[in-house]
């Protein structure tokens, strides 16, 4: 049995000051989660029920701004481009330094998911509504693909792209595959060919609609495999047990960074100590239910849902925290410090820079 960490509470009505809102930018209508992507020195945003708008990440100015059918779909930055899955199933194509229109696609109703490995984006498996499909990322063309592979897979997590690298002189362009119907996890190769498949305790457990798996700081991909094993998927080690848990874990990605790993349940936090076996349970009352995380300086910034955001360091200690006026439903990463954040009709820039942590009561 690990040594366990009392319980702690996060203090109620602090805010550090060294975490400020940079921007703020109303989307007029609440976008879905999916409808925002970042890269280094890129935002883009779907807003106005019908816009699609490249942002300036630091001071939130427009670059530019393109007519697409809704704001409810998925944007994902692929290199020197910008696709667009609308909810009406139109999958666009812009240029991200002009936002030119290069190619639109319709025709891709309840896919939802994007991934780009390559040259091709994939499509699909979202609900389990239509299998995943294969599409140039050059122009749009739809690719032959073979359904098969995933026959009985059911639902599938948004697939993850990984460089697959089964000798470490070789590398290739790959996803992640997996299903709530098996208990398998597949690398796919961006021509659609199943390169290499583990066995797993259980399914990959997953949120609906939203990223399954988590990627450390040392190119480890983690996921839980049913609600209690946190397993690890490396492109030269393959698929490892993490970590056991004691109790349900909340369908949200695992967080690793080094040692150091992050997990939501129900109740709370649990912050664990790889190295030491070291498990320390954080419990925010009354900030509410986890909505978001991501890695910072220092630890992992939380988003509850009543609006309060917490950076929760390796110990478990809270550091950086602020309260905003609207729950966030996701937290994306950017360069310097900064920190974008989407939800409830507004997105938000918070800058985070590395600050001392203070312990908890």
């Amino acid at each position: 049995m690990p040594p366990i960490v009392p319980m702690r509470g996060i203090m109620p009505g602090v805010v550090d000051q060294s975490v400020s809102v940079l921007w703020s930018r109303p989307l007029h209508l609440r976008s879905g989660s999916q409808a925002m992507a970042v890269a280094s020195g890129c935002l883009v945003v779907a807003e106005r029920h019908s816009r699609l708008v490249r942002l300036d990440p630091r001071s939130g100015a427009q670059l530019w701004e393109q007519r697409v059918e809704d704001c409810w779909g998925t944007t994902v930055i692929a290199g020197e481009r910008c696709l667009y899955l609308s909810q009406a199933g139109v999958l666009h194509c812009f240029d991200l330094g002009n936002g030119q229109r290069l190619w639109s696609t319709p025709g891709m109703s309840l896919r939802y998911y994007v991934s780009v490995s390559g040259s091709v984006v994939l499509l699909g498996g979202w609900r389990g509504y239509h299998p995943l499909m294969r599409i140039a990322l050059a122009d749009g063309r739809c690719l032959p693909s073979d359904g098969a592979a995933f026959a009985g897979a059911g639902p599938l997590a948004w697939p993850q792209p990984v460089r697959w690298r089964p000798e470490r002189d070789s590398a290739a362009d790959a996803v992640l595959i997996a299903g709530t119907g098996l208990p398998k996890l597949l690398v796919m190769a961006a021509s659609g060919a199943v390169l290499r498949e583990w066995s797993l305790p259980a399914p990959v457990v997953f949120p609906d609609g939203d990223c399954s798996y988590g990627v450390s700081n040392d190119g480890r991909v983690t996921f839980l495999s049913g609600r209690r094993t946190v397993m690890t998927f490396h492109p030269v080690r393959g698929v490892q047990v993490l970590w056991q848990h004691e109790r349900d874990l909340r369908p949200q990605p695992p967080i690793l960074h080094g040692d150091t790993l992050w997990l939501v349940e129900d109740a709370g936090i649990t912050v664990i100590d790889l190295s030491h076996g070291v498990v320390t349970e954080v419990r925010p009352r009354p900030h509410g239910a986890v909505c978001a995380a991501a890695l910072v300086s220092g630890g992992v910034l939380f988003a509850f849902a009543d609006g309060s955001l917490v950076t929760i360091d390796r110990a478990g200690n809270a550091g950086a925290r602020i309260r905003l006026s609207a729950r966030i439903d996701r937290l994306v990463p950017a360069d310097n410090g900064l920190m974008h954040a989407i939800g409830e009709g507004h997105l938000v820039t918070l800058d985070i820079p590395a600050t001392a942590t203070v312990p908890l009561l």
